[in-house]
């Protein structure tokens, strides 16, 4: 159904073009020196302009209001009496066939094609009877047939210029409020990218920083402690704990500076077994380090997790399991896949402390982001366990 709401400025040619045509109907009349301009005829003429003109710029819409369905019949019938009576009115009416082509016109931009064709054929029948009527011969009333067919022709085609031209306007400026829609989504889902992203990083740091730093300073707070017992009694042995103390600190500081210095740093790091055993000595610990298979290369990513694994669970060991001994087992015989295991024989996990804590939820995390797995709990025969392992 046609929309009555076209764009401003094509309701703005298309009343330019029903005032054109209303003057180039009645000016002639009015300087025709045989047109009474204040005669009966000549006012009816007056009034049938002005009915026009009303019907051409509110009639349309005002009818499809009433008669939503079939306003269309009444419409264009109630145009074809107003040219037959423009017709047969005794004033000049040379140019009244122009009436006809704004409603042609509007036609073709308000109905399907099919039915559109009905009205410019109605014109163009009821005007041969007319000047069949009028007493015109046969060959002239044909060859203004054919004059105003033509005419009619233009205008529909420029009509339907006009509606394609209009579509692809109205198709553009949809287009260019979903572009712009997309582009909005698109910087929205930068922006939680950029949000997630951070995150990320955050929790990153916040894990590098619990599992190194907290591992090297929980060493500090012991060889102190030890220092302070021993001091009294037997100072070269607290010295002793005092050197280590410091050499832990030492080890803390520039953890610190290469967690920092990731993003910069590339030189290579050394092979986790090589890492692992200097950890071990590090640590205070009776610990021991069991190599499974020939060592190789592992992804970075995958040294880095694992080699913090090792590191929170002997930072626990110390902290929570009564007991100096552990083990350390690195597994490198399966390609696909490569598994560290911590044990240590004290006393396990309490029941005061099911989580875990967030060194192992922070180890956990590390894991799953590179694709592997973490699993801790209680030896059966005494003992805690901390098992990791990473697909290659």
């Amino acid at each position: 159904m046609f929309d009555f709401q076209p764009h401003q400025r094509v309701l703005r040619v298309f009343y330019g073009a029903v005032a054109a045509v209303l003057a180039a109907v009645l000016l002639p009349a009015v300087f025709d020196s045989s047109f009474p301009l204040l005669a009966p005829a000549s006012l009816a003429f007056y009034a049938l302009l002005l009915l026009y003109g009303v019907m051409m710029t509110v009639g349309a819409g005002w009818a499809q209001r009433q008669l939503p369905q079939y306003w269309a019949w009444p419409y264009f019938g109630l145009h074809l009496l107003v040219f037959g009576t423009a017709q047969v009115l005794p004033v000049p009416h040379d140019v009244v066939w122009i009436l006809s082509m704004p409603v042609v016109s509007l036609a073709f931009g308000a109905l399907p094609p099919t039915r559109a064709a009905l009205v410019p054929l109605g014109y163009l029948l009821f005007f041969g009877v007319f000047l069949h009527w009028v007493g015109l011969p046969t060959p002239r009333v044909v060859s203004t047939m054919l004059s105003l067919g033509v005419g009619m022709l233009f205008t529909v085609g420029c009509t339907l210029l006009a509606a394609w031209a209009n579509r692809c306007r109205a198709t553009a400026e949809k287009l260019a409020r979903e572009l712009e829609a997309a582009n909005a989504e698109l910087r929205d889902s930068a922006a939680r990218t950029v949000a997630l992203a951070t995150a990320q990083e955050r929790n990153r740091i916040a894990r590098d920083i619990h599992d190194g730093l907290g591992h090297y300073l929980t060493v500090v707070a012991v060889q102190l402690q030890a220092a302070r017992a021993l001091l009294p009694a037997q100072p070269e042995r607290a010295s002793d704990a005092l050197a280590k103390a410091e050499q832990a600190a030492r080890t803390a500081l520039d953890d610190v500076r290469r967690s920092v210095g990731t993003l910069r740093d590339t030189s290579p790091l050394p092979p986790l077994r090589v890492a692992l055993e200097g950890l071990l000595r590090e640590s205070g610990l009776a610990a021991m380090l069991d190599c499974a298979g020939q060592p190789r290369p592992l992804p970075a990513a995958a040294e880095q997790a694992l080699f913090r694994t090792v590191q929170e669970a002997l930072t626990n060991v110390r902290k929570h399991a009564g007991t100096s001994r552990a083990r350390v087992c690195l597994d490198l015989r399966d390609p696909s896949r490569v598994s560290i295991e911590i044990a240590d024989e004290g006393c396990g996990r309490g029941p005061a402390a099911p989580g875990g804590g967030f060194g192992l939820a922070g180890l956990s995390e590390r894991l799953a982001a590179i694709g592997g797995t973490l699993k801790a709990g209680n030896r059966d025969g005494g003992g805690f366990v901390v098992r990791a392992e990473v697909r290659t």
